[in-house]
Formats: structure tokens, C-alpha cells, sequence
């Protein structure tokens, strides 16, 4: 709703743009009023719910839903679980951790070697992402999912910095997080 609250604004429909925008801030407050557990610092899967998965937390920090307060809460939990989500899942899971300036944990998600990560499909042979992991998490996985290729936007965008200010890159943002990357 922020995002299209923005697109509205750069079109010229201001009156749209009003209304997504108020309906942006209305979910994000009840997001936050229902399904954030503050004894914890996470987000819960649901109304009534105390299970607090990986999910639940990365979405709000990706998406600048997390109290500037409790980012850091969030973003802690985010980290513990490491890649526990789906390929699909992994791009919102390095917005979160670049969102909350945890630079050296997405790096090293992206350079992991265990069996959830891109370097276990580069060792199998994929010249392609995979739709999961592994095989066995998936046995009928194809190779040609390219929105599983997270880190070919991540880079550029995070890692690297480079984000578009306004509307056709007529201002842009260069704010590196290498972390402890020393070159690129």
C-alpha cells in the first residue's frame, strides 16, 4: 500500500495516493497492535496464536512495518533463524536483515554452503536456481526459477547500495553494506 500510495503520487493521482497512504498506516497499526508479542520482540503467525515463526517476523521487517523501537528485537530473532525459509522466501529474508543493518548476516546467508543455500545448486550442477534448496525438500524440483536468483538483486541493491530515490533513477541513493566485504 506504501509503494502504490508512492507509484499514485509519481502518476499524478494525489487523491489515490491520500487513501493508499491512510490505508498503509492503518495496517501497519493493526499489524502491529495484533500480532506483535513485545515480551518477546517477534511476531506472532496470527491472532491467538504464540507460535512465532521465521515468516512472521521477516515480512514486517522487510516491508518497514517494525517500530523504529523494535527493529533491532525483530531483526535479532530474524538473524537466529538463519535460511529456514523457502528459496522464494530468502529475497525477503535478506530485505529484512539489509532493513535493519545486519549486512554480515545476509552475506553470509548468501555465501552459505549448507544444503539452503545458492552454493549447494552451483554444487549439484544448476546453471539455473532451483524452486527449493534441495532435492530433498523438494523431489520434483525444476531448475528454472529465476525468482530464486535473490542475490542478483540484493547486490546491486543493498550490498552495493544502489536504490532509486525517485522516479526513473532521476535521484539516487548509493549507500554501500558491505559488511565485512572488502572488495566487489
Amino acid at each position: 500500500l506504501a509503494l502504490m500510495a508512492r507509484l499514485a503520487r509519481v502518476v499524478g493521482r494525489q487523491a489515490d495516493a491520500e487513501l493508499l497512504a491512510a490505508r498503509a498506516r492503518v495496517t501497519s497499526e493493526t499489524l502491529n497492535a495484533r500480532l506483535f508479542e513485545a515480551q518477546r520482540g517477534v511476531y506472532v503467525d496470527g491472532a491467538g496464536s504464540t507460535h512465532a515463526s521465521l515468516h512472521a517476523s521477516m515480512f514486517p521487517l522487510a516491508f518497514g512495518l517494525v517500530p523504529a523501537a523494535q527493529q533491532q528485537r525483530v531483526a535479532d530473532f530474524v538473524q537466529s533463524r538463519g535460511m529456514v525459509c523457502s528459496v522464494y522466501g530468502a529475497q525477503f529474508l535478506l530485505e529484512a536483515l539489509y532493513a535493519a543493518g545486519r549486512a554480515d548476516a545476509a552475506l553470509e546467508l548468501m555465501l552459505a554452503q549448507h544444503d539452503r543455500s545458492w552454493w549447494n545448486m552451483l554444487a549439484a550442477g544448476s546453471t539455473m536456481t532451483w524452486e527449493a534448496w534441495d532435492w530433498k525438500y523438494k523431489n520434483n524440483l525444476d531448475w528454472n526459477h529465476a525468482w530464486g536468483a535473490a542475490p542478483g538483486n540484493i547486490i546491486p541493491r543493498f550490498l552495493l547500495g544502489v536504490r532509486p530515490l525517485t522516479a526513473g533513477f532521476a535521484r539516487i541513493l548509493i549507500q554501500p553494506q558491505p559488511g565485512r566485504l572488502r572488495h566487489a
